[in-house]
């Protein structure tokens, strides 16, 4: 089992991300467009029911993905966007539990805090996420060599 640290914005611990298929859309990595993507991108979606939303950094190259999990009711519709498939790592998780907009304000303070703890173990090759996983739940991950403890 692994370890679990607790911080003052949240729980961090060790996971695996397995591979998926996600349905994107690619902007300029700047905090004003992704706020402004997310929106655009939702509008591409009949509902949001069931979707389970990520956003992909990719820091070094400067882009941004906003991304939704293809799901089997999709039925191989694109909703005129963008597919790949992401081949997934071994991450380091911060879950933040707060309410908007109090979450949202915490993203920043949680990769600066990820980044300052793993700096020496960070896979750069890979992009960093957040995976939206309610109102108030959000995992910020990032990427690590296998052998962090």
């Amino acid at each position: 089992m692994n370890k679990t640290i607790k911080t003052e914005l949240g729980v961090i611990e060790k996971v695996t991300i397995e591979s998926m298929k996600f349905l994107y859309l690619e902007v300029p990595n700047y905090i004003e467009n992704q706020k402004n993507a997310w929106p655009k991108f939702e509008d591409h979606f009949p509902s949001l029911t069931g979707r389970k939303m990520y956003g992909l950094d990719y820091g070094e190259s400067k882009i941004y993905r906003v991304c939704s999990l293809v799901l089997e009711n999709d039925e191989g519709k694109n909703f005129g966007l963008k597919q790949f498939k992401f081949e997934g790592g071994t991450y380091m998780r911060l879950r933040l539990k707060f309410d908007p907009p109090e979450l949202f304000e915490k993203i920043g303070s949680a990769y600066d805090f990820l980044i300052s703890e793993y700096e020496e173990s960070i896979e750069w090759s890979l992009p960093m996420i957040e995976h939206y996983k309610a109102k108030n739940i959000l995992d910020i991950m990032i990427p690590v060599k296998n052998k962090v403890y």
